[in-house]
């Protein structure tokens, strides 16, 4: 471990470039260009989580060369205060996740061999110490979560498939059950488990035919409680979430031009499919991580970002806001935000994109929205979108406003600019097919949005 703190001029501020966003703000974003890419997606960083005590606040992010501690209780000013070195480091880490319990920090790794990593908080903001880093248990796993009402830590994918450790003693973890190896109709009914999410020694996982809900109260006779394999969209099950109230779930497929299923788990014989949400005008998107706070979902989805939701009326969810950072070209990959954290006391919500670092967001426009503090159409819009010849841009449905209109390509090169009057459409018919950022600017405000530029 040794302590690095990133210049202010590598810390990238919300006027560097034009961004796609709905009632969400973004405050700074944590980078360091030294860092390399991995050789499969180009992402230099991977899974992100939080960390608060004693009224400062913590980012925690991946990279392909370790753990980024980064102090976010500035959200203008983050700034990385320790780097713990990774057991294995270079272009093939595509995968690092993170969970933390009591003081302590669980980090694992999807490449290797690698190792689990215990690393101690208590010391923070001045120190970190790895207490822990071993391979004993398991040598690769792609993710992670901590039952922290029992003292539990679930490892998914990697080397034994699906496994579980007291933390009994939090800084030295004891195998309890390797299903695959010690239940025997766990190969047949439930198989290779991605993710999972667990709460009270019930397990919700994301495997390759669904997901299957399992009690490991009593860990020597897991209880298989119901299984979801018909289902709307059906896709690579990736992740989900259990809400508060202990019965909405969310569930995302890793597969493109898929959205997010919502489901009312109340009876897990009998598991009722209630809506998708997330984009629907996005070509190839994908979501990849979903968690719940209250009646707040919060969903990281890749290329297109990070996007809020109103779950109060499941069937009828109200989207607040989203903050689209990338300026990659969407494509049929994985680029872009990894997971969000909205668990700080602050109200901060953190993000980790694959490329950008870790984005701190403020999304108090988006809550006063849902309680009805704000309008709802307070955004730019351009339609139609995607479009081929012609768009016509407005600010908050009003299309009286004059406005000076610039077109910014995936390069963040300006290729437009044109000022509009009113209804008057602009023409888009010179530019390349490709994804585009409009920023529209009045006397008062600026605001940005996306515009896809197609074929006939």
């Amino acid at each position: 471990m040794f302590l690095r703190s990133l210049p202010l001029a590598l810390l990238l501020p919300l006027t560097t470039a034009a961004q796609d966003s709905l009632n969400i703000r973004l405050l700074s974003v944590w980078d360091d260009p030294s860092l390399p890419g991995s050789a499969l997606y180009d992402n230099t960083y991977n899974g992100s989580w939080g960390y608060h005590r004693d009224g400062r606040e913590y980012g925690i992010i991946g990279s392909t060369m370790g753990t980024h501690i980064i102090d976010v209780t500035d959200p203008y000013q983050p700034e990385e205060i320790h780097f713990i070195v990774g057991a294995v480091q270079g272009p093939n880490i595509v995968h690092r996740e993170y969970k933390t319990y009591l003081d302590r920090l669980y980090a694992v790794t999807d490449e290797g061999p690698g190792t689990l990593q215990i690393i101690d908080l208590s010391g923070l903001p001045d120190s970190v110490e790895v207490v822990y880093d071993s391979s004993d248990l398991f040598f690769r796993a792609h993710t992670l979560w901590i039952d922290t009402l029992n003292a539990r830590l679930y490892t998914h994918g990697g080397n034994t498939n699906f496994a579980i450790y007291s933390l009994a003693d939090p800084d030295l973890p004891t195998e309890l059950l390797v299903p695959e190896l010690d239940v025997p109709w766990w190969s047949g009914s439930v198989g290779y488990v991605h993710d999972a999410y667990t709460r009270n020694n019930i397990t919700y996982t994301n495997d390759v035919d669904g997901m299957h809900i399992v009690d490991f109260s009593n860990v020597n006779a897991p209880v298989l409680l119901g299984s979801l394999t018909n289902y709307p969209q059906p896709g690579y099950n990736h992740s989900g979430w259990l809400s508060d109230n202990g019965w909405l779930y969310a569930m995302c497929d890793e597969t493109h031009n898929t959205r997010v299923k919502l489901f009312d788990l109340s009876d897990p014989n009998d598991i009722q499919f209630i809506d998708t949400i997330g984009p629907v005008t996005r070509i190839n998107n994908i979501s990849h991580n979903p968690c719940f706070q209250g009646d707040l979902l919060h969903l990281a989805y890749y290329y297109d970002g990070y996007w809020l939701y109103n779950v109060s009326d499941p069937a009828n969810a109200q989207l607040l806001g989203y903050y689209d950072g990338s300026l990659i070209a969407d494509g049929f990959s994985y680029k872009g935000v990894w997971g969000v954290y909205p668990y700080l006391p602050s109200g901060i919500v953190l993000g980790g994109d694959m490329q950008r670092g870790l984005m701190i967001f403020d999304i108090s426009q988006a809550l006063a929205v849902r309680d009805g503090l704000a309008k709802p159409d307070e955004a730019l819009h351009v339609w139609p979108n995607p479009a081929t010849d012609e768009v016509r841009i407005a600010m908050d449905r009003s299309t009286s406003e004059r406005l000076a209109v610039e077109v910014i390509d995936v390069q963040g090169r300006s290729v437009l600019r044109a000022t509009l009057n009113g209804d008057q459409p602009l023409d888009i018919s010179k530019l390349p097919v490709g994804t585009y950022v409009v920023k529209a600017t009045t006397n008062e405000r600026t605001m940005t949005a996306r515009l896809i530029k197609t074929t006939r």
